[in-house]
C-alpha cells in the first residue's frame, strides 16, 4: 500500500505535465531541467546519461539484504524493462520527428 500513493501521484504528474507541454516548442540544445521540454533526441541523451544510476540501483536492489528476494525479483526486471523501452520509445520518436523535419524543409 506505502507504494500506491507515490505512484498516483507520480502518475498525476506526468499526466498534467505532458498535457501542459503538449504541441509547444521543445528545446533541442542546452540544458533543460524540465523533461517535458525537451526534444526526444534530448530526451535520448538525458536517458542514455541517466544508465549508470539505472544499473547501479539495480545493483543496490540485488545486494541489499532489506528486500526479499520476491521484491528482488518483481522490481530489477521492472526498473529495467522501463529504462530500455524510454531508451527505445526516445530513440524511435527521435528519428520519426527528424524525418517529418526533413519531409517539410524541402
Amino acid at each position: 500500500m506505502s507504494f500506491i500513493v507515490p505512484g498516483v501521484i507520480s502518475a498525476i504528474v506526468i499526466v498534467v505535465l505532458s498535457s501542459r507541454y503538449k504541441n509547444k516548442d521543445k528545446k533541442d540544445k542546452g540544458f533543460k531541467l524540465n523533461y517535458f521540454a525537451l526534444s526526444y533526441r534530448r530526451k535520448l541523451i538525458r536517458t542514455v546519461i541517466s544508465a549508470p544510476v539505472v544499473i547501479s540501483s539495480a545493483f543496490f536492489l540485488f545486494y541489499s539484504p532489506e528486500f526479499t528476494t520476491m521484491a528482488k525479483m518483481l522490481f530489477i526486471p521492472i526498473l529495467l524493462i522501463v529504462f530500455v523501452l524510454q531508451l527505445i520509445y526516445n530513440f524511435y520518436m527521435w528519428k520519426k520527428k527528424e524525418a517529418w523535419r526533413f519531409l517539410f524543409k524541402q
